[in-house]
């Protein structure tokens, strides 16, 4: 009989990084009370500890990251091969996990669906009559009320409607009984923009022939863009004995739970290094980069290579974005055990670090991930810099644009449309929150002959914060992906309205058309950045209009110098067709 069952492959791995690996500390909560029976030693544990460990873990984990994660961040800053727009993207990133650290602003202002994954030991009781999911759900109910996160999830009603829970719920769990005394958990949030980059394919064993699993994977890897918020923790599965089990593989191995697998081949599931290095070499290569170009598109990369059916060979990809949260738990005999994050002291520590790395020598490379046309931009905005540090200049020396000098609905200003594709600016003046429900929206009142809010012709950022709280000027605020509102632009700018855009990633052509036929721009912000948006960066925010739609509500923001990328010029120029990965030259017939 094969030792190949999934799922102990995945437990075990689980166990092995909580006892091995994990900066796990415990947890001031009471441990299981020892229960003796004619069967055996027991343990009960009192239900409540279920709702503090997970409101806890919660807060924790949309506040705080690791700090082996944040240290894979700096490496990236400060390696040789990052692009000068490589660098000013994770100098953000780390600013953004700083200024969450002090606990107002959540790192992301998508704080996800709450999702939890457990092993429970056969010898630990919960002494209750309902299940553990309830009790989890209970502290996870706890933990968005008192954080004030966003909730996010939406209840399918009758026909094409929805509603929001209001509360974030239901709480999506998966729980398995294993032997032991150990319950074993892993708690994480996932938001919509990097779970919309999870791929299924069904091949065939010829895709195993080295070369062409080059080939697809390169694809892959292209297809994936940087509207899902990089540096990604990649993820593949190749095999699985359903889609079903290489989709929860891919889901697993973008949490760094599967880690601890066998790295040579045997009869059950195992890492695959060599691909492993072919994902990272690809992705560097592709000209991504983190977000504005480069090559620091991807953090890590793991591949897990599964049993599978001699007639199926399904392939699964995934990732984890920049907003990388979830936490390893564990309750045994000696207590409840949580995974620590950085703390501020060490962000700042790191943050030095990173500093005197650069003032040391380690100066930028020239920027792989400006435009092919480089005489189009300013030389001194093509190549941004990371921060005052060896002579970059910081964000706040960057092109100031105001975008209140421009009449929303007239033509453009010469200010705007001298702005060339690919060049950092500092974004100010007041701006639209409105993304996917309002959007559709303003298309019903086009369709059915009304006009539209006068708000339409402010720029529109694709945004909607988490609730505010008290004494802030709004919740974390960061970008949406903007390629979900392509749909909607030609037909707002044949009516004057949404001529500038902000939001994050690559658009497809139909935006570059419609700026370049109507005289628009879209600017693209960093995306994982929200803390630091909205910290820094909004000076007011006002509930403008549509109030039932919840977290899409439209609101009016005043920004302050908000660091963006001309992803899009006035004359249709597309930045992010320009990079290396889709120049045409590269094209394949």
């Amino acid at each position: 009989m094969s030792d190949a069952s999934f799922e102990t492959a995945c437990h075990r791995s689980v166990r092995a990084l909580q006892l091995a690996a994990l900066p796990l500390e415990r947890l001031d909560l009471p441990p299981p009370t020892i229960l003796d029976t004619p069967a055996g030693r027991f343990y009960r544990l009192d239900p409540s500890c279920l709702e503090r460990l997970a409101a806890i873990t919660w807060r924790r984990l949309q506040f705080g990251f690791p700090l082996a994660y944040l240290q894979e961040l700096a490496s990236l800053l400060t390696s040789p091969s990052a692009s000068d727009l490589d660098r000013f993207v994770l100098r953000q990133l780390l600013a953004n996990a700083r200024a969450s650290a002090d606990g107002i602003y959540p790192t992301c202002q998508d704080t996800g669906t709450a999702i939890l994954y457990g092993w429970k030991g056969d010898r630990i009781i919960t002494d209750s009559p309902d299940d553990d999911r309830f009790h989890f759900e209970r502290g996870m109910l706890s933990a968005w009320r008192d954080s004030k996160l966003r909730s996010s999830q939406l209840l399918p009603l009758a026909g094409a409607a929805e509603r929001n829970s209001g509360d974030n719920s239901p709480l999506a769990a998966e729980l398995y009984t294993t032997k032991g005394d150990c319950y074993e958990l892993i708690l994480l949030a996932k938001g919509g923009g990097s779970a919309n980059k999870s791929r299924l394919w069904q091949e065939t064993k010829a895709l195993l022939e080295p070369a062409r699993l080059r080939a697809f994977l390169a694809d892959a890897i292209n297809d994936l863009g940087v509207s899902a918020c990089p540096p990604y923790g990649l993820a593949l599965a190749i095999g699985g004995q359903s889609a079903e089990q290489c989709l929860s593989a891919v889901k697993l191995a973008s949490l760094g739970a599967l880690d601890a697998l066998p790295t040579a081949a045997g009869d059950g599931p195992w890492r695959d290094l060599v691909t492993e290095a072919l994902l990272l070499e690809l992705a560097a290569s592709s000209g991504w980069g983190a977000q504005f170009g480069g090559t620091a598109m991807a953090r890590s990369a793991r591949v897990i290579r599964l049993p599978r059916h001699a007639a199926s060979l399904p392939v699964g990809l995934g990732l984890s974005c920049a907003a990388h949260r979830q936490l390893h738990a564990r309750i045994g005999p000696d207590g409840l055990w949580l995974e620590s994050v950085a703390e501020a002291a060490d962000i700042d520590r790191l943050l030095a670090d990173v500093d005197r790395s650069l003032a040391g020598g380690r100066q930028p490379q020239a920027n792989s991930g400006r435009p092919a046309d480089v005489s189009a931009c300013p030389p001194d905005s093509a190549t941004p810099a990371t921060g005052a540090v060896g002579g970059h200049r910081s964000a706040a020396d960057l092109p100031a644009v105001n975008l209140d000098d421009w009449t929303p609905g007239a033509p453009l200003t010469a200010a705007l449309t001298d702005l060339r594709a690919g060049q950092l600016v500092r974004l100010s003046g007041s701006v639209i929150l409105a993304r996917d429900a309002a959007h559709a929206r303003l298309r019903r009142l086009l369709a059915e002959g009304k006009s539209l809010p006068d708000w339409a012709r402010f720029p529109l950022y694709y945004a909607s914060p988490t609730e505010t709280q008290e004494g802030c000027v709004i919740g974390s605020l960061g970008p949406t992906t903007a390629r979900r509102m392509d749909g909607y632009v030609a037909e707002l700018m044949q009516v004057g309205c949404g001529r500038l855009m902000l939001g994050k990633g690559e658009r497809g052509t139909a935006c570059a058309e419609a700026c370049r036929e109507h005289g628009g721009m879209y600017f693209a912000a960093v995306g994982g950045a929200a803390a630091l948006g909205a910290r820094d960066h909004v000076s007011a925010a006002l509930l403008l209009d549509w109030p039932e739609l919840g977290m899409e509500a439209v609101r009016r923001v005043t920004l302050k110098d908000l660091p963006a990328l001309v992803a899009i010029d006035a004359q249709g120029n597309d930045y992010y067709n320009r990079l290396p990965t889709n120049a045409p030259e590269k094209e394949t017939p």
